[in-house]
């Protein structure tokens, strides 16, 4: 049955925003829950905006919402380089956070939960280019191993309580919307706002190493068929199947700015827990989502320049 109602926990986000404007225009009453004091984005102060902590059970208790048909959890700390130096965060917040949300809807009655993970519950698999849900998991940061034990928290706990989940594995996803001032999260925004500052392109790694970069309107597409399908208790991989290398993607970038003829880059030393690369096997989601990615990415490198040069502050 299509879901009528939906709560959206870190509905300020980037994901999140997008998803909660696209569920919107598609008839779908939107809920966000956000903590207390977060300034609400253009275009979100519409929506019904509950505020809690959902690494405080007791805050997540106070909330009473009726008929919501699906939580699509989203709310995490994000980033794997800062799990190393603050790892209390994913630890409270990805893991707890995840439990008092699995709790929060077992106490409203709610049936349906779809998770925000990550590829990079995987970590590195030499012997591997394309990952599929199947490939063993090693996680290499704390961040990864947060979202790998959220996924466990899923099977485990929430599903013999009742719970039909559903864990979106993302990929590196870009697009209009990104906050591209972030040093240590959203590979393609670092490197655009490295740009937009200088010539040169400081690289922590190898130039070779290589990502699956999918635009946010794909991931919002699989969301949208995930939450519509009958995917139920399964890990599910979002991203294009394509591998792109860093040097590829620095290039693209620099043409779409017009800076490919003044551009330089320097390699320097990795960054702990980084991955070497991978892209996603799509062959589980398409078999259960029929989910094809759309934009291909010189496309959507346009479109987020565009963005970013529209929304200078």
């Amino acid at each position: 049955m299509a879901p009528n109602k939906v709560l959206i926990t870190g509905g300020f986000g980037f994901v999140g925003a997008r998803l909660a404007k696209h569920l919107d225009a598609k008839g779908i009453e939107v809920v966000i829950l956000e903590q207390s004091g977060m300034v609400i984005p253009k275009g979100l102060a519409k929506y019904k905006i509950v505020e809690a902590d959902i690494t405080d059970a007791v805050s997540m208790q106070k909330v009473k919402l009726l008929n919501v048909d699906a939580v699509l959890h989203l709310a995490a700390q994000s980033s794997g380089p800062r799990s190393f130096s603050v790892p209390y965060l994913d630890i409270n917040l990805n893991i707890i956070g995840t439990l008092n949300v699995i709790d929060w809807c077992i106490a409203n009655n709610v049936e349906r939960l779809l998770f925000a993970s990550s590829f990079v519950v995987c970590g590195d698999h030499p012997e591997l280019e394309a990952l599929s849900e199947d490939t063993p998991c090693n996680p290499k940061s704390v961040y990864a191993g947060s979202k790998l034990a959220c996924e466990h928290l899923l099977m485990n706990y929430a599903q013999p309580k009742g719970i039909s989940w559903s864990a979106l594995r993302m990929y590196n996803v870009y697009g209009p919307g990104q906050d591209i001032t972030k040093p240590d999260q959203g590979v393609v925004g670092i490197f655009m706002n490295m740009l937009r500052k200088q010539d040169n392109v400081q690289v922590k790694g190898r130039l070779d190493r290589y990502r699956d970069l999918i635009y946010i309107d794909d991931v919002i597409e699989g969301w949208d068929l995930c939450l519509h399908s009958d995917a139920h208790n399964q890990i599910l991989n979002l991203g294009t199947g394509k591998k792109t290398t860093y040097a590829e993607l620095i290039n693209v970038i620099a043409k779409t700015m017009g800076k490919f003829d003044k551009l330089k880059l320097e390699e320097l030393p990795g960054t702990p827990g980084d991955m070497m690369g991978c892209f996603a096997d799509l062959s589980k989601t398409h078999k259960y989502l029929d989910f094809t990615p759309d934009i291909e990415l010189e496309q959507g490198i346009k479109m987020m320049w565009d963005w970013v040069c529209n929304n200078r502050k």
